[in-house]
């Protein structure tokens, strides 16, 4: 193992106000630990949303990663631009200020690793002018897809140039899915994108050999506009024209819209929903499940998707993003994105064939592929590679 210094600067990261933002990188985060130590700066970008009336500042180590989250005193004037404005020079000024602090009472990182470009990429640009100390980029998002409501391409001319420069000065790039990593390499006319999937605590997420009275489908995800959950509810109705001896179990945040929907379809026997869960929790959801449904408008490599596949339970996905790289016909079924009727015969189809699917197998694959030390290996390798570059230099 290496004892170099490691310095993470993430965009998105689980803290009290938002426990579930950027929880998969958190997750990288434990992989790479396996292997070597590193430190995660977060600065709360809450203050947009949320008046943070006092600065804040959190320090501790869980799963063997010293995590330093920061939330800076921000108070709104109802102004959107001129908050904007305040907000981002409040943002920068509180993180500079923390990595100034860093840097003197324990000397210079080896290097850095900006997870999500912007915001945490500027600051990676300013501690590699001011220092001389290199960064890569991990990318996760799906952003880079013209029908997300968030899409890279609707933002402004600066934070596209912005990004661009993020990318265009790292030492390396790395992205989740080897379908986003081509736009991006494509798009900013990188020489490379590694390739390194999301990651399943596997402790959790395992096969247990359990068969509900009903076939039961399940569907896990933040149930934004993204995931499509309505089209996977009009598909449940047809199926319930056809089949009674099913059920859906969906997890997440639930709408009181998604709810109405429910009951105007009449669907209130098939369908039932948890609201929002643990992660632990999730797991136990999952191995008390048939099969799993992503129904998504477009994804990178989606977590749930490879916790699914590590639980055993074979998946119904849309062909879009990464998500064909972890589905294939041994561990699920690809529909299109949007097309209701493929999602409805996929789930007959599933119910009918249900036992050509070996679930033990799809587990013990998944698992070997998604755990945290292979996963952690791969961030590790890179590292060693970067570190033997820079030694030459």
């Amino acid at each position: 193992m290496m004892t170099k210094k490691i310095l993470w600067l993430t965009s998105w990261y689980p803290n009290h106000i938002s426990p579930y933002e950027g929880d998969f990188i958190q997750r990288h985060a434990r992989a790479v630990t396996t292997y070597t130590r590193i430190i995660v700066f977060y600065m709360s970008q809450a203050g947009e949303a949320v008046d943070v009336n006092e600065s804040q500042f959190i320090e501790h180590e869980k799963e063997g990663v010293i995590e330093k989250i920061f939330f800076f005193k921000f108070k709104k004037t109802g102004f959107k631009w001129v908050d904007k404005l305040r907000y981002n020079i409040s943002y920068y000024k509180t993180y500079k200020k923390a990595i100034k602090d860093y840097i003197h009472h324990t000397g210079e990182p080896d290097f850095v690793h900006v997870h999500v470009p912007m915001k945490a990429g500027m600051i990676a640009l300013w501690i590699k002018r001011r220092w001389k100390i290199p960064y890569i980029v991990s990318e996760h998002s799906s952003l880079y897809n013209n029908s997300s409501v968030d899409s890279f391409y609707k933002k402004s001319l600066l934070h596209r140039r912005s990004v661009k420069k993020i990318f265009r000065n790292a030492i390396a790039v790395t992205n989740v899915s080897a379908n986003v990593a081509g736009v991006i390499k494509d798009l900013f006319h990188l020489s490379f994108v590694k390739v390194i999937y999301n990651t399943v605590n596997t402790s959790l997420f395992n096969y247990k050999n359990f068969d509900p009275v009903k076939f039961r489908f399940i569907h896990v995800s933040t149930l934004t506009p993204q995931k499509n959950v309505e089209g996977i509810l009009n598909a449940v109705k047809n199926l319930s024209k056809q089949r009674k001896n099913f059920e859906l179990v969906i997890v997440g945040p639930i709408s009181s819209e998604l709810v109405k929907l429910i009951d105007q379809l009449e669907l209130s026997s098939f369908v039932s929903y948890t609201g929002e869960i643990t992660y632990a929790e999730v797991a136990v959801q999952m191995q008390n499940a048939s099969a799993f449904i992503m129904f998504s408008r477009h994804e990178n490599f989606p977590c749930v998707i490879i916790e699914a596949l590590c639980c055993g339970l074979p998946c119904i996905a849309t062909n879009v993003g990464g998500v064909p790289e972890a589905i294939n016909e041994s561990n699920g079924i690809l529909v299109e994105s949007e097309i209701e009727q493929q999602l409805y015969e996929a789930m007959n189809k599933m119910m009918d064939y249900y036992s050509e699917f070996d679930k033990e197998k799809i587990a013990i694959e998944a698992q070997q592929k998604y755990n945290y030390a292979t996963i952690g290996k791969h961030f590790y390798d890179l590292y060693e590679e970067i570190l033997a570059k820079q030694s030459t230099l």
